[in-house]
């Protein structure tokens, strides 16, 4: 029988949080209490560009709740070297779209949040258990909020490592269920799965056998465009490595050569054959 999705995968991502119910409940947990979502009206999250030259902006989830404040959910499965700037530019892109034509307009911006999920390590220089990071536009010497219009949430997800019974909060157990969906056993009865509960609504979003035909024919193509790209960026880096490795296999032969060495000593030391280091 077939199992949950993978959550992370942007196809199941986008889909599960494309109900607004599970979308509004993931929301006001992530936040804790800082505000509260009543409603909330998807909006489209393909930004096109004022020229046509311009590279338009696609995230994940986009959304504005009744109070006016816009959101961003993006699920990142794979490492991206210049986040923080991708996620600025979101952020950016988001306000620039509130601008209004005219002299009229007073720059008058409502609250954008966006929450990124993670499927790696961002703030390396972080604890390893740091899961989240919290930003906002803040006064430096005293660390206020100076303007509370921009906020963002990162969410690591490798740095959580937390069982289901050990999490604190219902914010931890919508990234416990994020991060594991895909393990979760049909069979069993995750608390809280009481029929009706958001966590029961969301493992039901999640459960394959939900899912239409052409739905599973677009999961599973999702799934192996993630897997073939994964193992060609994991043959590159191990390809790289492999050729980092060598290159300092002759470098320090040559040191040994120029030393005077013997050949067999040196082909000893660094695994290299005779013939090899003969060449350097």
């Amino acid at each position: 029988m077939a199992g949950y999705v993978d959550m992370k995968l942007d196809y199941s991502f986008k889909k599960i949080f494309s109900d607004m119910s599970i979308l509004r409940n993931f929301l006001n947990d992530v936040l804790r209490g800082e505000r509260t979502v009543e409603e909330v009206e998807p909006r489209n999250p393909e930004w096109q560009p004022e020229s046509p030259d311009d590279r338009k902006v696609l995230v994940d989830v986009y959304c504005r709740s009744k109070d006016g404040t816009y959101f961003i959910v993006e699920m990142q499965y794979t490492d991206q070297k210049f986040f923080r700037d991708r996620a600025l530019f979101y952020d950016c892109a988001c306000i620039f779209l509130q601008g209004k034509k005219g002299r009229e307009w007073r720059f008058e911006i409502l609250p954008v949040v966006s929450i990124y999920v993670l499927n790696f390590v961002l703030h390396k220089d972080k604890p390893i258990d740091k899961y989240r990071t919290d930003v906002g536009i803040t006064d430096l010497s005293s660390g206020e909020i100076y303007n509370p219009k921009v906020r963002d949430i990162f969410i690591e997800l490798p740095k959580f490592n937390k069982e289901l019974r050990e999490c604190e909060d219902d914010s931890e157990r919508w990234i416990y269920y994020i991060k594991n969906m895909e393990h979760l056993d049909t069979t069993t009865a995750y608390y809280p799965f009481a029929k009706g509960s958001k966590f029961g609504e969301l493992l039901e979003a999640g459960l394959l056998a939900n899912y239409t035909p052409e739905e599973r024919r677009q999961y599973y193509q999702a799934l192996k465009i993630y897997r073939d790209s994964k193992n060609i960026y994991d043959t590159a880096v191990e390809n790289s490595f492999e050729s980092g490795l060598l290159k300092g296999k002759q470098e320090v032969a040559q040191q040994m050569k120029q030393q005077g060495l013997p050949i067999n000593t040196i082909a000893v030391c660094t695994g290299l054959t005779e013939e090899e280091i003969k060449l350097l």
